[in-house]
């Protein structure tokens, strides 16, 4: 497994993505991945992670919250749904 710096100079990438060193965190609905590089802070809407990664000299600051609501939909779910609804408009 190559060091974060060793990703760092063959992509320009520090704290980039990678599937490999994640662990999943496994509740009764969901898997949550866990990266060395994230912090985790459960808020009211729901656990939220935060990340930093530096991208060609520039920071960026990404942050996903995953939400604890029942009612709550996955990205796919609202996708579909604005794409359901950008047909429905198209057809009338």
């Amino acid at each position: 497994m190559k060091s974060e710096f060793e990703v760092y100079m063959e992509t320009g990438i520090l704290g980039g993505y990678v599937p490999e060193r994640a662990i999943g965190l496994r509740n009764e609905n969901m898997i949550t991945p866990i990266y060395r590089d994230t912090s985790y802070h459960e808020t009211e809407h729901g656990m939220e992670l935060r990340r930093e990664m530096i991208v060609g000299g520039r920071t960026f600051f990404v942050r996903s919250i995953f939400s604890t609501a029942e009612e709550a939909k996955t990205p796919t779910e609202q996708m579909l749904q604005i794409i359901d609804s950008d047909l429905e408009k198209g057809s009338l």
